[in-house]
């Protein structure tokens, strides 16, 4: 981290000037031309700054630098499921099949050095700020703002990677800071928490409208808890933002909330990586109709329900000779089927792009639109919305004292969508049917937004069921325990050797 954290602070005074407005900054599109300047004097050095920050959350595959991180990021998210079984990538074959190493690169070293290009960002803006004459009440949005995309990193990284180093203020030549060695786990998500409930208590409490508010903190203070495994915290924190009525399931249809003009001032979403064309586009219409480098698993597709309710095995509903007919209808909403119109009205072919799985992600994607490649999509990437917090209240609050009515309302309250209507949860579930249940909700209700391996890892599961998923590619995947903590970068050591640095050490096991 020592060297990737010095190296990166010059990308990011780059990205502040790349992605930088003056006014209103995550709804106009950067100037052309910004002055050099000093920074830390006024307030639009601030702006610039903070703009830059935001940026590490639209970096996934976006086509206007090839300094950007691919697949896994921005509009990439989804290839995280392809660590699962929910999808498979050609990409992430080496990761996905447990042959993963110090020296394996994409997403294993990507996820480390992202975050700490990320996290350098937010110590320099935090160490410097202050020398700003700013109204206290701005400051301190600011520094909660950025506060709270820091707490975002290292969040990622305490998943990924366990203990990390851990650093409040930005990496410089001081020798100190070439000895830094690995914080415990428990450590960093201290320093999480502290970041998140210090966003809680200075972020307005409003819709979210392209800057954390006050509910974007309060969600990722669920996930933290969530992540390890402290429901009741979790549960406590969850229900205080339903009971706040700031958010609400979203009414104009399911997949509205992926594209626009549905995700303008969508009362759903918490928080998301904003586009905006033509300086920062998504290449999600393109990436995913052209490109068979990511694909659903036929897994995931059978998991999806009849309209009755029941899953296909058993539905009378169920046919296998139109076996995409009387389905959940979030199943035709995320996954693009056999002879479905795309690429602005040709008949989807698998073999034709060499999807061998027989699915694409259909999840924000424009699949109406004729795409070629470079074509510039301007639909969000949508990381927290409401129904993963109503998920998240169900199991946390079921964990703790079973299913009450709140969990059963919450869970419904994600099934029965206007536009999905399921039908409701049947009454009577002990504890363990309930939180099978959630899980298949959680899996049905994301699918393909990057949380299903994060999901199987806190659950435990990602050890149960890899090992039992084949590839189109026939490759049966397996599961090292050792993989449920990630190695280092092979870099990062040997930097640390170089320098003499005894205390930062290669995750055991690698």
């Amino acid at each position: 981290m020592m060297k990737t954290a010095v190296k990166y602070l010059m990308i990011f005074l780059m990205a502040t000037l790349l992605f930088a407005c003056k006014k209103n900054l995550l709804d106009q599109n950067p100037p052309a031309d910004i002055g050099s300047g000093v920074y830390w004097k006024t307030q639009n050095d601030a702006d610039l700054a903070l703009s830059g920050i935001y940026s590490f959350f639209i970096q996934g595959f976006n086509y206007t630098s090839s300094t950007n991180t691919g697949q896994g990021f921005g509009a990439g998210t989804p290839y995280w499921e392809s660590l699962s079984d929910n999808a498979y990538s050609g990409a992430y074959s080496n990761i996905a099949q447990g042959a993963i190493t110090p020296t394996v690169g994409g997403l294993q070293s990507d996820a480390y050095t992202t975050s700490y290009r990320a996290i350098q960002a937010c110590n320099t803006f935090l160490d410097n700020v202050r020398k700003i004459n700013l109204p206290s009440q701005t400051l301190y949005q600011y520094i909660a703002e950025v506060r709270f995309v820091r707490a975002y990193w290292y969040f990622l990284l305490t998943q990924l990677y366990g203990d990390v180093v851990l650093s409040t203020h930005q990496i410089n030549i001081n020798p100190a800071n070439s000895q830094m060695g690995r914080t415990p786990k428990a450590v960093v998500i201290d320093t999480i928490l502290s970041d998140l409930n210090f966003a809680v208590n200075n972020l307005p409490n409003t819709a979210y409208s392209g800057h954390a508010v006050k509910g974007s903190a309060l969600g990722y203070i669920v996930k933290v808890y969530m992540a390890n495994r402290q429901y009741q915290q979790a549960a406590t924190v969850a229900n205080a933002i339903i009971a706040d009525g700031k958010f609400s399931i979203y009414t104009g249809g399911y997949k509205g909330l992926f594209l626009k003009p549905g995700q303008n001032n969508n009362p759903e979403i918490m928080f998301s990586g904003r586009y905006q064309v033509p300086t920062a586009f998504s290449p999600a219409d393109y990436l995913y109709t052209y490109s068979s480098s990511f694909q659903p698993l036929g897994y995931l597709v059978d998991d999806y329900e009849c309209t009755d309710g029941l899953p296909i095995s058993t539905s009378p509903l169920y046919k296998p000779a139109t076996p995409y007919a009387n389905r959940d209808p979030r199943l035709l909403a995320t996954i693009l089927t056999p002879g479905v119109l795309y690429k602005g009205g040709i008949p989807f072919v698998p073999a034709a792009i060499g999807a061998t799985a027989g699915f694409l992600n259909k999840k924000g994607v424009d699949s109406t639109r004729a795409t070629v490649i470079g074509t510039q999509s301007d639909q969000d990437w949508v990381y927290l919305r409401y129904a993963d917090v109503l998920l998240m209240y169900a199991e946390a609050k079921n964990e703790v004292s079973g299913p009450d009515a709140s969990v059963y309302a919450a869970i419904n309250a994600v099934r029965t969508r206007p536009g999905v209507n399921m039908p409701a949860i049947p009454n009577g579930l002990s504890q363990a049917d309930m939180r099978t249940r959630i899980r298949h909700e959680r899996r049905i209700e994301l699918a393909l937004e990057g949380q299903r391996y994060f999901d199987l890892k806190r659950w435990g599961l990602d050890r149960v069921i890899i090992p039992t998923i084949k590839d189109p590619n026939a490759a049966q995947r397996t599961f090292p325990l050792r993989d449920t903590i990630w190695p280092v970068p092979q870099t990062e050591i040997d930097i640390a050797k170089a320098v003499g640095n005894t205390a930062f050490k290669q995750t055991p096991g690698y």
